[in-house]
Order: C-alpha cells, then sequence, then structure tokens
C-alpha cells in the first residue's frame, strides 16, 4: 500500500489550513488513478497552490463538521509521541497495545503505532470494542519490555472506533480497493443503527434487549460482546424519536470503549510495577466516491477524545491539542514523501475565483 504526502510546494512544505485556525495535517493514500510529479520538477504557481490549499479545507471541513477537533492521524500521532515521551515511554521501554475495529482500512493507524512503538499487541474487535478480556490485556502487560534500571514495565493503549466520511461529506460512505461499489464504516456499528430505533419505539423491549445481548451467540461472539455493551449504555428516553445516527453511535461507541477499557485496566495493571497510557479517540476516513471521474487522496484523521497516563501510581490527564503540531517539514519527513500529485479543483471560490 502506497501511503504518500500531499506536497504543497517544492520546498517541502504540507498542505495546511490556513487562517487563524491550528494546522489540520492529513495523511494520504494514494490509489488508482494517482499522477506522481518529481519534486526536483514541479514548479507550482501561487494560483494553482491555493486551489490545492482551498480544496484540502474543503475536505478538512466535511469532516469537522461532526468531529470538529479532528486532526490528521500523522499530526495526531506525532502530538501523542510527545506526550508520551515527556513521561518517558519510548519504544525501547513500552509496548503498545491497539483495540480498534476488525475493518483492515484500520490498518494504516495499526501500522503507524508499529512504526513507533513496533509490533502491538491486539485486544480488539467488532467496532473496536475490547473482546480480549482481562486475559488478552494481562498477556499483553506480560510482554512488555522491563526497565533495566527500575525494573518497572510501561503499557500504552490506543483504542479508538471509527468511521468513513467520503470526499462528498456522506457519512458512513467508504470506498475499497477492488471494489466498484460504494462501502460502508463502521459496518457493525452500522448494524447496530436499527437496534436504538426499535428501542425507542417499544419495539424491542427492554426485557428483550436484556435476554439478547447478554445471551452468548457462539455464531456471532463479538457482535454479541458489542451488542451487549452499547444497548446498555444508553438509556431509552436518550434516544432520539428518529433514532442514533452513525456519528452518534459512533460517539456511543467511544463512551462504551473508554469506560471497558477504564474496567479491564482495573483489574488487571499492577501500578507498583508498571506504568501505563491510554489513548482514545475515533478514527475516520475520508475516501473518494465510487466510479467518480475525478480522483480525490484518501485522507485518514483522528478525533481525540481522551488521553490520561499514569506513573507511579499517579494519573496525568492531558490535552493532546495542547501539543504544537509537526511543523510541515517535519510531517513530509515523517512519511518520507517523494511524490507531488495533482488534486482536483475547489469546489468554493477562493482567492482566485476565475479558476474556482
Amino acid at each position: 500500500m502506497n501511503r504518500r504526502r500531499v506536497h504543497d510546494d517544492n520546498k517541502g512544505e504540507d498542505i495546511e489550513r490556513s487562517g487563524n485556525a491550528r494546522g489540520k495535517f492529513v495523511r494520504t493514500r494514494a490509489d488508482t488513478g494517482a499522477y506522481p510529479m518529481s519534486l526536483s520538477t514541479a514548479i507550482i504557481d501561487p494560483e494553482l497552490q491555493h486551489n490545492r490549499k482551498i480544496y484540502i479545507n474543503e475536505r478538512i471541513d466535511a469532516v469537522t463538521k461532526h468531529f470538529p477537533n479532528a486532526i490528521g492521524m500523522d499530526d495526531f500521532l506525532f502530538r501523542t509521541e510527545v506526550m508520551l515521551r515527556r513521561f518517558g515511554f519510548t519504544a525501547d521501554n513500552s509496548i503498545a497495545l491497539t483495540s480498534l475495529c476488525r475493518d483492515e482500512i484500520t490498518f494504516p493507524l495499526k501500522t503507524a503505532i508499529h512504526d513507533i512503538f513496533g509490533y502491538s499487541l491486539d485486544v480488539d474487535g467488532l467496532g473496536g470494542v475490547v473482546t480480549a478480556g482481562t486475559t488478552g490485556l494481562s498477556a499483553g502487560f506480560s510482554h512488555a519490555p522491563t526497565d533495566f534500571a527500575t525494573g518497572r514495565e510501561r503499557y500504552v493503549l490506543f483504542a479508538l472506533p471509527h468511521i468513513a466520511i467520503d470526499s462528498e461529506g456522506k457519512v458512513g460512505s467508504v470506498i475499497r480497493t477492488g471494489r466498484t461499489t460504494q462501502s460502508c464504516a463502521c459496518g457493525a456499528l452500522i448494524k447496530m443503527q436499527p437496534l436504538f430505533k426499535q428501542y425507542k419505539d417499544g419495539s424491542l423491549q427492554a426485557g428483550t434487549i436484556h435476554e439478547e445481548t447478554c445471551w452468548h451467540d457462539p455464531s456471532d461472539p463479538e457482535f454479541s460482546i458489542l451488542t451487549n455493551r452499547m444497548m446498555k449504555a444508553i438509556d431509552r428516553e436518550d434516544i432520539p424519536e428518529k433514532g442514533l445516527s452513525l456519528v452518534e453511535v459512533t460517539k456511543l461507541a467511544n463512551k462504551v470503549i473508554q469506560g471497558d477499557v477504564a474496567d479491564l485496566i482495573d483489574k488487571t495493571v499492577d501500578i507498583e510495577k508498571a506504568d501505563y497510557a491510554v489513548i482514545t479517540g475515533i478514527q475516520i476516513h475520508s475516501t473518494r466516491v465510487a466510479n467518480s471521474k475525478v480522483w480525490h487522496p484518501h485522507l485518514e484523521f483522528i478525533s481525540p477524545t481522551s488521553m490520561f497516563i499514569v506513573k507511579d501510581g499517579i494519573k496525568h490527564t492531558m490535552d493532546i491539542m495542547g501539543i504544537d503540531p509537526p511543523t510541515p517539514r517535519q510531517l513530509f519527513k515523517i512519511n518520507a514523501g517523494q511524490t507531488i500529485y495533482d488534486l482536483p479543483k475547489p469546489k468554493g471560490k477562493g482567492f482566485f475565483s476565475s479558476s474556482s
């Protein structure tokens, strides 16, 4: 899989949101239809440069409409790594555990985590809910490096559900390699949506919910766990008459995952011998629309929701957005960008209105 940077000019600067807002950097993946241009031969005039920025801002706006604090995946991981290092967490002395959805399109994030910490231990299941339980987490913790000076261990747990928002702004829509029709994400959370509407209108009674979600279905174990967690996490009166949107279901999944992780860590981590960090958020995929005649880059975003570090038994709640983002040059180097891609023209009118 070729994951290249959308590059803004021949000085090595990535495309950055203009204006007063904090820079929002995006990670892109080239797919079929990309037109590479050598950095050494690229000559970008101001009009083209401006239109590229407007285009990227439009793609960002489609995501931040639903997740206002979303930032590029590489930006998110850069800030996370900086924060963790302040508390002594490095690739040499820590093990990462990941709880992402099983969907293959979550792998750009998993791979990027591997780039920082080496191979991580998977504790995830459908929807990003932790299905490995106390046994799985304990196994992962037992694989952690031991600090030769202090004898302490360090664990870093990433837990994120995911959602797709395509280049046209449609929620749940994603294109997958080799498929000609539009797909969706997260499929497990989309499958859950009707249950909330049925619960609200009374066609799915509370007793029925309890019976169905607490009974383990051996042919569908992970969806049973997901349904169990999700349906117990919301009261009927809190569900709108029309049910929950996919954005709302995804945010609920994030809330459930946060609670599950806190409970599991309380049962498995010995703070007398280990420090640990927990990072949660929502992974967002932004791809082109199926059968589009215009190529659009694949962008990956993260909406951070929480981060805390427990060091020497003391909990530190962190604000990842308080960390300065990487500079455009740093961000470009993180992913070894070497190629400029022609981007579609923006929809709206910018400073160069004649070209928009």
